[in-house]
């Protein structure tokens, strides 16, 4: 499994903090271990003054000699000391006695000097760290270290890895200890007087952060607890106002916050939303009805239905003849979402239906009209091809001009919507869908029906993610029969991510729509194809009347997939584009593909005509050899071309937004395309024979 950005980014992080804290505890550890001579010191002898020694930074310097350099204590104690020591030799138990007395005189006396000294203050308060530069040294990491942890929390939370709460609860905590253990002061006064003779540096260290050293001096130090106040609410605003962010390869596009207070992007009233078509194996004799609905919370689910006759019907929805039941998945959304899709079967070939869909209880979208592909390989027919769309007015612009060109349907080969498959970018979703059912009209007025492919920006990590790392691209997209929908078992993630579609009937084009390793497998869909060829009955390929299709006598084979075997922008030589020809290649030369889409590279291309991996001179493709034509910029940001000369597979490359318009004329046997920008301007064009 790969990772994605996101999860790149709370890695990185995550180790940068654990190196941190590892350096943090070494150094601690080092310290602790150095600085326990001179406690020992402390204890045992005493301590003096020195403003010339270096020592430390405060001139403070310590001693074995406790006759040299001592601090003065007062002739009394001297003279009690120096006959008690006498004393010593006569009675014992006097000696004990007169030795803490001499004990307590001595504290007794540092007590005195230390309160009348500044920097004996200074030097108790960092007696375990040996001196502040020790001190400030480990409070630096300390701080350096909370600041990755804190990061790394809100990005947890931001990404929605890590509950509001819990992460609230976590920043808090973390600041409020480092502030008590690292900021406040302690309270000297009793901080030497009950921890003097501890000589272990990290038991004088637990100790110090008790309450009546810490905590239990709010009033003297109260300004320090002041000023935590501000520092605790900008972590409580920066969570809150940033927990589930929508980011498009980190840079910021809104919260869970902002959105709340954002205008829905579907009604919650529970009519229908986005209403798109899809296409599955059987064209010719059904369709895929897909809208979503909202609702309010404590609302009953939906029960979806598509009303369809052959004539309009307007608002009339007692006047239709037909009705089809479909099927619901509830989304895990910050908003109650319902993803609805209806299979409609059993229709005519070639035939215009009018439908309208939604609930009994909630209302119906508005009539809209398609028309069933046709069953004759005789018949010829149209699509518009692309891939790498984005939500851009460029990809707006050309979903508009592609509709205009009156397409049977049209196909996207990845990279629909650039949500990276975030729930939190849901409205990036849907404000793509959107544009597709309100661009998406022929200027006849008929619904183009959609043959998605998925990409690398469909999934979470680009590559080999399971089904739950993909959030929107099964659910919303149905591609299969309603035989064959593992969705209407409320299985929406078994959904393959590879299908064919038919078009023309037994003897006319199938269209192989492929997964380039995003989820499934390249060996997988290798065998599958073979399998698909090869068998004189495709059997996965059966229309709703049990009639199957052979895919062996098919006139013409696309295919359509995201990462490309002969790249643009990329080295030809790149792991997955070599992993795509060693699975693929074989089988597309085998079965004389004649043409294949690519996308992914965000620039447009057309090879020469290739078979087994070699340029075909001579040729302009179709028959013996397969054109590649596409490398995805429908509407996402474009790239600069590598150099000026083309490679050696090229015949044409350009950097330019485009979609490409393919027109199949079987009465002379002949495939045109014509590659046109969002100036409507046809920059590339060919034919190649069949």
């Amino acid at each position: 499994m790969n990772f994605s950005v996101e999860e790149k980014t709370l890695l990185g992080l995550g180790l940068f903090n654990i190196l941190l804290l590892l350096i943090f505890i070494i150094h601690f550890i080092i310290i602790y271990n150095l600085s326990k001579k001179r406690v020992k010191t402390y204890v045992n002898n005493g301590f003096n003054i020195n403003p010339t020694s270096t020592d430390d930074e405060y001139g403070i310097e310590l001693t074995d000699n406790t006759k040299k350099n001592q601090i003065p204590i007062n002739n009394n104690n001297n003279n009690n000391n120096n006959n008690n020591n006498n004393n010593n030799n006569n009675n014992n138990n006097n000696n004990n006695n007169n030795n803490n007395n001499n004990n307590n005189n001595i504290i007794n006396n540092i007590n005195e000097n230390y309160n009348s000294s500044k920097n004996l203050r200074k030097l108790y308060r960092y007696i375990e760290f040996k001196n502040r530069r020790n001190y400030m040294g480990l409070m630096s990491e300390c701080i350096a270290s909370l600041t990755i942890f804190e990061l790394l929390i809100l990005v947890l939370v931001m990404f929605d890895k890590l509950h509001i709460a819990a992460g609230i609860v976590l920043m808090l905590f973390g600041f409020i200890l480092f502030w008590t253990i690292w900021v406040v002061p302690i309270d000297d006064d009793k901080f030497l007087k009950s921890t003097f003779k501890i000589e272990n540096g990290f038991k004088r260290f637990i100790k110090r952060q008790s309450f009546k050293y810490r905590i239990g001096n709010i009033k003297k130090n109260k300004r320090y607890w002041y000023c935590l106040i501000p520092a605790l609410t900008v972590i409580l605003l920066l969570t809150i106002l940033l927990e589930g962010t929508c980011e498009d390869q980190l840079s910021f596009i809104d919260s869970r916050i902002m959105r709340k207070y954002m205008n829905p992007t579907c009604a919650t009233s529970g009519e229908p939303c986005f209403i798109y078509l899809t296409l599955n194996q059987q064209p010719s004799t059904s369709i895929i009805v897909n809208f979503h609905t909202s609702s309010r919370s404590g609302d009953p689910e939906p029960n979806p239905i598509c009303l369809y006759d052959t004539m309009p019907m307007g608002n009339n929805t007692s006047g239709y003849r037909n009705i089809a039941y479909g099927n619901y998945y509830k989304m895990p959304l910050e908003v109650i979402r319902y993803v609805n899709w209806v299979h409609i079967e059993g229709l005519q070939p070639k035939t215009p239906y009018y439908f309208t869909c939604g609930t009994w209880k909630n209302g119906f979208s508005h009539e809209r009209k398609f028309k069933t592909q046709s069953d004759n390989a005789k018949d010829g027919y149209s699509f518009v091809v692309g891939g790498d769309v984005d939500i851009t007015d460029a990809a707006a612009n050309l979903l508009k001009t592609s509709a205009l060109k009156n397409p049977d349907f049209a196909m996207i080969g990845g990279d629909l919507a650039y949500d990276h498959a975030q729930y939190t970018c849901y409205r990036i979703v849907d404000k793509w869908l959107n544009n597709w059912q309100y661009k998406m009209i022929s200027a006849t007025g008929y619904t183009i029906p959609l043959i998605a492919s998925i990409g690398n920006h469909e999934v979470i990590g680009d590559y080999d993610a399971p089904s739950h790392r993909i959030p929107f691209f099964k659910r919303y997209f149905p591609q299969m029969t309603k035989r064959e929908d593992p969705g209407d078992g409320n299985n929406v993630d078994d959904r393959k991510t590879y299908n064919t579609i038919n078009i023309g009937g037994p003897n006319g084009t199938v269209i192989f729509n492929l997964d380039s390793g995003h989820h499934s497998s390249l060996s997988e869909q290798a065998i599958w194809m073979n399998q698909q060829l090869s068998s004189s009955l495709s059997s996965s390929s059966s229309s709703s009347s049990g009639t199957s299709i052979n895919f062996n006598s098919t006139q013409l084979r696309f295919s359509i997939y995201h990462v490309p075997m002969y790249p643009t922008i990329r080295e030809y030589s790149n792991p997955k584009s070599t992993a795509i020809r060693d699975n693929w290649l074989s089988t597309f030369d085998k079965f004389k593909f004649n043409i294949a889409f690519e996308n992914h590279d965000h620039a447009y291309k057309r090879t020469l005509p290739l078979f087994n991996n070699t340029a075909i001179n001579g040729t302009n493709g179709g028959q013996s050899s397969t054109l590649y034509i596409g490398d995805g910029s429908a509407g996402t940001g474009i790239r600069p071309l590598p150099s000026s000369s083309l490679k050696w597979y090229q015949a044409f490359s350009k950097s330019t937004h485009y979609i490409t318009l393919i027109n199949v004329i079987p009465t002379n046997r002949t495939i045109t395309f014509n590659s046109f920008d969002t100036n409507n301007s046809t920059f590339d064009s060919g034919y190649i024979t069949y």
